[in-house]
C-alpha cells in the first residue's frame, strides 16, 4: 500500500495517516518528558523515540486490509500491533522500557516473563518481523531516520536501582498513553461535523489563587473571635507561606490540632512552594474513608472552580484488553468515548482520594497510569496521613522518594495525629530525622494551647449494650451542658445500624416522637457522597434541618457514624462517644468534639468538650490492621497526653508498623518490593490495591443523578463531565458469589447505565433508602467500602 493509515472515522470516510498519528504523539510524549524532567534530552528522546514506534505494527499489511475492510474486518494475531514496536525497541534500540510501555498502551503493562514470551513467540513472531517494519517506517515518505538515542540502563545487580528503573518505565507508559489518548481524541472529534477539539490545559498560577487564599483567610478573621484559636490558625498560615517559599522540594510535615484550619494552610503553603520553585499543579489526597467533597467545595468556593479537579470515582470502563494479553489492534475511530472521558489529571489543582493515587502509581492498567506523568512537579499533600494503607506503605513512600528525587515532587504529610514514618525494620523506606521538616508552629505547645476537650476513658470491665448506649446519648450531654446533641461513631456498619434503631426507640419510649424523627440521623458508606453531604449540611449555608443546620441553631441532634466522619468533616459536637478502636481514630472522633472552642455551660462559663471512650457489648472489629491498632491502643490511652501530647502518636505508629506488614505480601510470595525489581507490572497492580477486594461501582438514584441517569440513557451523550457529576452519586459495594452486590444482581436491583459503551451498574430506586442508602431488606449491607 502507498500509504498507511492509524484510524478511519465510523464510515470509512476519513482516515489518519499512521505517520501523522505517530509524529503527533511523538511530540506529545517529548512535551510531557520534558516537563516532567527538565533538562533531560536523554529522557526526552526516550520519550520520543516510544511514541514514534508504538504503532510500529500498523504498517503490517494485515492491518491495513482490516482497517480498509469495514465490519466485515476481524481483529486477530495478524492485526494487533503492539507487539512489534515492542520487540523493535527492545532488540533493535536496547530500550527495555520503551518496550514495556508500547507493548502495553492498549492492554495494559505486563509482567516481564509475559512481555518476552509475547514478543519472541510463535504467536506474533515479533523478533522476526520489526526489522522489515522498521525498514518501512524509515523511508522518507513516512518518518525518516529514527533519531539516535543513548539508552537509559540500570544496575541488574542493585535491587533500588531496578526498582527505580522500574518507575522510570511506568513514567513513560504513563505519557505514551495519555499521548496516544490525546492525539486519538483530537482527531476524531475533529472530523465531527461542527465539534471542535476541546481540550485544554490550564495552568497554575500560584501566586493569583495564594492572593485568593488569603483574602479568604482575611475574611473569616473578620467575623471570628479573637482568641487563641484564632491567633493559632494566623500563626500556622503564615508559618506555612514563608516556609513553602523558603525551603527546597522535599518532605514536610504539618502537625496541627484539629481546627488548626489546616485545609487553608496546606493549601497555603503549597501555592507559595509552588510559586517560588516552578511547580505545575497541587494534588491533594483524602482519605477514601473522608467526604472530599467537603474540601474540594471549599477550595472551588475561594480559587474558582475551574481550577479544582474532583476526581474519586472508582470505575473501571472496560478496556481493549484479552485474556491472552495479546494486544488489539484500535477500534476503528479510535479511543472509546469512555476512555476519552478518563481522567488525566491535566488541571491546577486536584482534589482525589489514596485510592485514586495510590493505585495510580501502581497501576498496570492504560486508564489508571494515564494520569501518572502529570505528578511530576507538583506538591503533593497527603491530608489525614495516618489513614495511608499500612500494607502498602513501603513500596509507596518508596515511589514517593523516586518522585521527589527525579521529578521535583514536594510531599506534605497533614494530620493531628502525625505517625512522622519513621526509618525501622518494619518500614525500611520509612524516613530519618532529619528527613521530613515540619512547617507549622512548634506541635508540642500548639497542642496545649488548644485543648478542648477531656476524655473519659470506661473501664474495659464496662461492656454497653446498644440500648445502654441509647440511653448515655439521650442523658449525658444533657447532664454535662445542657444540651441534646451527641455524636458516636462506631467501627462497623452494623453497629451503626444498631445503634441507631436504638437511639430512635429510646427517644419514642420517651414520648419524644419528633426528635426520634427528625433529630436522628445516620451516616455510613451505604449512602452515596452527595447523600451524605446534604445530610451533613456542609453547604453555605446549610440546608435546613441537616446535621450542621441544627448544631448550629441548638436544636436536638444526635448522629450515629461509622468511621467516615472522622477525618476532616467540620462539624462541632459537645459531647463525642467513640468505640474503642484505633488510637488515631479515636483522637480524630474527637476533633469533632467543641471544634471551634465555643462550648459554654449552663452558666455561659467556656468549658471543654467531653469524649467518652467505650467497649460495645458486641466487640467486633473490622479485620486486619483496624483489628491490630485497637489492640495496641490501651497502652497508649493516656487521657492527658492525648489531648496534649502529640509525639505520642509517633511511637504509636512506629509499634503498629512492627507488627502489621507495610508491604502487602502472602506466605511464600514475593513482596511488591521485590517485584517490583523483577518488573512483574501486572501482578503489582493486582497486589498493590488499597481497598483488596474486589470492588464495584454502583450509580444510585439519589437527587440529581435521576435526571443524569435519564438523559444519558435517553440521549447515549456522555463525556468526562458527566462522569466528574456521576461520581458523586456512586457507592462501593464488594462483589463476590455471597456479597451483596450478588444478592442485589439476583434481586433484578442492578441495570447497566449504557449495555455496551457505559455499563456502570444503576440500582433501582426500591433499594435506596433516604435515611441508610443502599439497602437490602431495610438493612445497610455489610459488603460495602467504606
Amino acid at each position: 500500500m502507498d500509504k498507511a493509515f492509524a484510524r478511519c472515522t465510523d464510515d470509512r470516510r476519513k482516515y489518519q495517516e499512521l505517520s501523522e498519528h505517530l509524529r503527533g504523539v511523538a511530540q506529545r510524549c517529548v512535551e510531557f518528558a520534558s516537563r516532567a524532567l527538565r533538562g533531560d534530552s536523554q529522557f526526552a528522546g526516550v520519550a520520543e523515540l516510544t511514541g514514534l514506534l508504538h504503532d510500529l505494527g500498523k504498517y503490517r499489511d494485515e492491518f491495513q486490509r482490516y482497517l480498509m475492510a469495514g465490519s466485515a474486518g476481524q481483529r486477530s494475531a495478524e492485526t494487533a500491533h503492539a507487539m512489534y514496536g515492542a520487540a523493535a525497541a527492545c532488540f533493535a534500540l536496547d530500550l527495555p522500557l520503551a518496550a514495556f510501555a508500547i507493548a502495553g498502551h492498549h492492554a495494559g503493562l505486563h509482567d516481564a516473563s509475559d512481555l518476552q514470551r509475547l514478543i519472541e513467540g510463535n504467536k506474533f513472531q515479533a523478533d522476526r518481523r520489526y526489522a522489515d517494519l522498521l525498514q518501512r517506517v524509515e523511508l522518507p515518505q513516512e518518518l525518516g531516520p529514527l533519531p539516535s538515542v543513548d539508552p537509559i540502563r540500570c544496575d541488574d545487580t542493585d535491587e533500588a536501582s531496578k526498582r527505580s528503573y522500574e518507575f522510570l518505565t511506568r513514567m513513560v507508559f504513563s505519557m505514551l498513553v495519555d499521548s496516544d489518548r490525546l492525539d486519538s481524541e483530537q482527531w476524531d472529534q475533529e472530523q465531527r461535523v461542527n465539534r471542535a477539539w476541546n481540550r485544554s490545559s490550564k495552568p497554575l498560577v500560584p501566586g493569583k489563587l495564594l492572593e485568593l487564599l488569603d483574602a479568604e483567610r482575611r475574611r473569616r478573621a473578620q467575623s471570628a473571635a479573637r482568641d487563641d484559636l484564632f491567633r493559632l490558625r494566623n500563626e500556622v498560615f503564615d508559618a506555612c507561606v514563608a516556609k513553602g517559599r523558603d525551603l527546597p522540594p522535599g518532605f514536610f510535615t504539618l502537625t496541627v490540632p484539629t481546627g488548626g484550619a489546616k485545609t487553608l494552610a496546606s493549601m497555603a503553603f503549597s501555592l507559595s512552594h509552588a510559586e517560588h520553585h516552578d511547580l505545575r499543579r497541587v494534588i491533594v489526597v483524602i482519605p477514601y474513608l473522608s467526604i472530599i467533597e467537603q474540601n474540594a467545595r471549599e477550595y472551588r468556593d475561594i480559587l474558582g472552580a475551574a481550577h479544582v479537579l474532583e476526581h474519586h470515582s472508582a470505575v473501571d470502563f472496560p478496556e481493549r484488553r484479552r485474556n491472552d494479553e495479546s494486544t488489539a489492534s484500535d477500534e476503528p475511530a479510535g479511543a472509546s468515548d469512555a476512555e476519552q472521558a478518563m481522567e488525566n489529571w491535566d488541571a491546577p489543582i486536584i482534589i482525589t482520594t489514596s485510592v485514586q493515587f495510590i493505585e495510580t502509581l501502581f497501576a498496570a492498567s492504560p486508564s489508571r497510569a494515564r494520569k501518572l506523568h502529570n505528578i511530576a512537579r507538583s506538591v503533593v499533600v497527603f491530608d489525614e496521613v495516618q489513614t495511608l494503607p499500612t500494607h502498602l506503605l513501603d513500596p509507596t513512600l518508596n515511589v514517593l522518594r523516586d518522585l521527589n528525587r527525579r521529578f521535583g515532587v514536594s510531599v506534605l504529610f497533614c494530620s493531628a495525629t502525625q505517625p512522622a514514618f519513621r526509618r525501622t525494620a518494619g518500614l525500611p523506606q520509612g524516613f530519618s530525622a532529619d528527613e521530613l521538616v515540619e512547617i507549622g508552629p512548634d506541635p508540642v505547645n500548639s497542642y496545649r494551647r488548644l485543648r478542648r476537650v477531656d476524655y473519659v476513658v470506661e473501664p474495659l470491665t464496662s461492656r454497653w449494650t446498644w440500648n445502654q448506649l441509647a440511653h448515655r446519648l439521650v442523658h449525658r450531654p444533657q447532664e454535662f451542658c445542657g444540651q441534646d446533641q451527641a455524636l458516636c461513631v462506631l467501627n462497623l456498619r452494623r453497629h451503626a445500624f444498631d445503634a441507631w434503631q436504638a437511639l430512635r426507640r429510646e427517644l419514642e419510649a420517651a414520648g419524644r416522637m419528633t426528635e426520634a424523627r427528625e433529630g436522628v440521623f445516620h451516616l455510613s458508606s451505604a449512602m452515596c457522597p452527595a447523600h451524605r453531604l446534604d445530610i451533613l449540611g456542609l453547604s453555605k449555608p446549610p440546608a435546613p434541618n441537616s446535621i450542621k443546620a441544627r448544631l448550629q441553631s441548638g436544636k436536638p441532634c444526635w448522629v450515629i457514624s461509622t468511621q467516615l466522619i472522622e477525618a476532616g468533616v467540620d462539624i462541632d459536637f459537645p459531647v463525642v462517644f467513640r468505640a474503642m478502636g484505633p488510637l488515631d481514630s479515636i483522637v480524630q472522633s474527637a476533633g469533632r468534639c467543641n471544634r471551634e472552642g465555643q462550648l459554654k455551660d449552663t452558666a455561659g462559663r467556656p468549658m471543654r468538650g467531653e469524649v467518652v471512650v467505650f467497649h460495645p457489648e458486641d466487640d467486633g472489629l473490622p479485620p486486619g490492621i483496624y483489628s491490630r491498632a485497637t489492640s495496641i491502643t490501651a497502652a497508649h490511652l493516656d487521657p492527658e497526653r492525648l489531648a496534649t501530647d502529640p509525639t505520642l502518636f509517633g511511637a504509636y505508629f512506629t509499634e503498629l508498623y512492627q507488627l502489621a506488614p507495610t508491604d502487602h505480601s502472602r506466605r511464600g510470595e514475593q513482596t511488591i518490593q521485590e517485584d517490583r525489581a523483577n518488573f512483574n507490572f501486572s501482578r503489582v497492580a493486582q497486589r498493590a490495591r488499597v481497598i483488596k477486594d474486589d470492588t464495584i461501582a454502583v450509580i444510585v438514584p439519589y437527587a440529581r443523578a435521576q435526571a443524569l441517569i435519564k438523559r444519558i440513557r435517553k440521549t447515549g451523550h456522555f463525556d468526562r463531565n458527566t462522569l466528574r457529576r456521576l461520581q458523586r452519586f456512586m457507592v462501593n459495594l464488594r462483589r463476590g458469589p455471597q456479597s451483596d452486590h450478588q444478592k442485589l444482581v439476583d434481586m433484578g436491583a442492578l441495570e447497566p447505565l449504557l449495555a455496551q459503551r457505559l455499563p456502570i451498574p444503576v440500582l433501582a430506586s426500591w433499594c435506596y433508602d433516604p435515611q441508610l442508602g443502599v439497602s437490602i431488606q431495610q438493612r445497610p449491607p455489610e459488603d460495602y467500602v467504606c
